[in-house]
């Protein structure tokens, strides 16, 4: 089959990979470069959804990252390069007595919705974290992992090209249409179209799937000059700190549904304030890096993936919000089942049907 995708994002390349293995000619086009939007951040916590109330959702996300370690090292292998990807577990301080009883109760039940391969436990502060930001101990778990979503998406991509996939940077789309794109470079037809163009994507499919106006959420984050390897990340007020296997630490981030700019601006300072409060060895650390990107959200934190109505062969993988590493090589395989139209499981809030009907 030929594939065209829109978008060299992490879900667009992810797409992209999982039909190349499937001997699909694939071009990707990007109107940037590869990861220049969402997917060339820098925080990169991949955290499990809490083991309680199960879900087709949340059995979903646990298949995917109990499966991503295999994913990045075979990419990591063909690439020749480094995704940042290790399972380093996470805490999450306790600051409350009802929070503590229901961690217990968590505690009880992910022994079997996690199937005896991870733990959720209880565990005194580690010196890592201030004593007032864990004055009930912390919530231990074994399945979260981090990556380095940049040094990712260009891992992705070079074994994408590895495996035969061609990628147009500054090319971009500015139509879709049934069977095709167009663009200054022309319309190119396909058997199947793939859009994952971040949240300006959703322009284009505006005309067959209408959504709302904020489909973008601004998301702030810092990289710091500090080594916490060994350590696990940790997620304390909305914040995650994620120590990386490069000596770096990275803190993020903010959610802004309403933005005038795409630039890191005065909110970032808070984050890591309180960040350096959450994390006492950060106190002294330089900031190497401030960023700033646009998540796409279609509806709620869900991804919309499917078929775009009213377009033939034409399909979409978007909406990632905060979950798109964690999910992107599982749903990438999705899209390379669904534009086959052989069998795939998704769960009901990720189709477009539900996004269309307002979930």
């Amino acid at each position: 089959m030929r594939i065209s995708v829109v978008g060299a994002g992490i879900w667009g390349l992810a797409s992209a990979y999982a039909c190349t293995l499937r001997g699909d000619e694939v071009t990707v086009f990007e109107a940037g470069t590869i990861g220049c939007g969402a997917s060339g951040g820098i925080v990169g916590a991949l955290a499990p959804l809490v083991p309680d109330q199960w879900n087709p959702k949340k059995q979903f996300q646990f298949d995917s990252l109990h499966s991503a370690a295999n994913f990045w090292a075979e990419v990591d292998k063909t690439s020749g390069q480094r995704s940042g990807y290790g399972r380093i577990g996470r805490v999450q301080p306790l600051q409350r007595e009802r929070a503590k009883e229901l961690a217990v109760a968590r505690a009880e039940e992910s022994r079997t919705l996690w199937q005896g391969k991870y733990q959720w436990t209880l565990q005194p502060r580690p010196d890592l974290i201030a004593p007032e930001t864990a004055p009930l101990g912390v919530i231990h778990d074994t399945l979260s992992a981090r990556i380095f979503p940049a040094q990712a998406a260009r891992s992705l991509a070079k074994a994408c090209v590895a495996r035969g996939v061609s990628i147009l940077e500054h090319h971009p789309v500015e139509s879709i249409s049934s069977g095709g794109i167009s663009g200054a470079f022309g319309r190119v037809n396909s058997d199947a179209v793939i859009l994952s163009a971040g949240y300006e994507g959703f322009r284009m499919m505006a005309p067959y799937v209408p959504l709302h106006e904020n489909t973008g959420v601004k998301g702030q984050a810092a990289l710091l000059d500090a080594d916490l390897a060994g350590q696990p990340q940790v997620y304390a007020g909305g914040v995650y700190v994620i120590p990386h296997a490069n000596g770096t630490v990275a803190i993020g981030s903010t959610s802004e549904t309403s933005w005038d700019y795409p630039e890191p601006d005065e909110k970032l300072d808070a984050v890591i304030a309180q960040a350096r409060a959450i994390v006492p060895a950060l106190a002294g650390a330089p900031v190497l890096q401030r960023w700033a990107g646009i998540r796409p959200k279609a509806r709620r934190r869900d991804p919309m993936v499917g078929k775009l109505p009213e377009l033939d062969h034409v399909f979409t993988v978007s909406g990632a919000f905060k979950i798109g590493f964690g999910l992107a090589h599982s749903l990438g395989e999705v899209m390379a089942r669904m534009i086959r139209d052989e069998p795939y499981s998704i769960p009901e809030s990720f189709t477009v049907e539900w996004h269309m009907a307002g979930g």
